[in-house]
């Protein structure tokens, strides 16, 4: 095989990791998400009766944003949510090169989460520990603007559930202030 040859089966396997299929948590660097994934997510569990009021709101929120884009340099912390047995909880995240964190609520348990590659992370696999004695892991991957993202939360009471996170995806909910 020839130098072109080499560089090109190297570029497709580095393309292929910068994307991720159907679950967040399933690698990649960056998983494509439109407006219409974000609400579907965020309104998961709206009663029946309020779902699509839900979903177009998140819609016109996320499309028809009053506020100026973020400078780069907001784009390392901002409001995140957990959506995990039918509970939201909500709070806020911050990221740094090599480490990240982040605090939730639904008003009743606090939890948090954090990584460091410094004490030896070798994933961005955040330990997730709440104060009400549940511990387990939450994997979050960004969307292609790198300001919001997704992931998945699972804790060893076998409780699973997904993470959405982002100034303009959470505009306008409990999370965002």
């Amino acid at each position: 095989m020839n130098t072109t040859a080499y560089l090109a089966a190297l570029l497709g396997v580095l393309a292929g990791g910068c994307a991720s299929g159907t679950d967040p948590a399933a690698g990649g660097l960056f998983k494509p998400m439109s407006a219409l994934d974000y609400a579907r997510l965020i309104c998961r569990y709206a009663p029946i009766d309020d779902y699509a009021t839900c979903v177009n709101g998140r819609l016109d929120t996320y499309e028809n944003q009053v506020q100026p884009e973020s400078p780069p340099q907001q784009a390392t912390s901002g409001p995140f949510m957990v959506l995990l047995g039918g509970d939201h909880y909500y709070g806020w995240y911050r990221s740094h090169p090599f480490a990240a964190d982040f605090r939730v609520s639904n008003g009743r348990t606090l939890c948090r989460g954090a990584y460091s590659a410094l004490t030896g992370s070798v994933d961005a696999v955040f330990a997730v520990h709440c104060d009400d004695g549940r511990s387990g892991t939450a994997q979050v991957v960004r969307d292609g603007s790198g300001r919001n993202g997704v992931g998945t939360i699972r804790l060893d009471d076998g409780g699973v559930g997904r993470v959405v996170f982002g100034r303009e995806v959470l505009e306008g909910t409990p999370a965002a202030g």
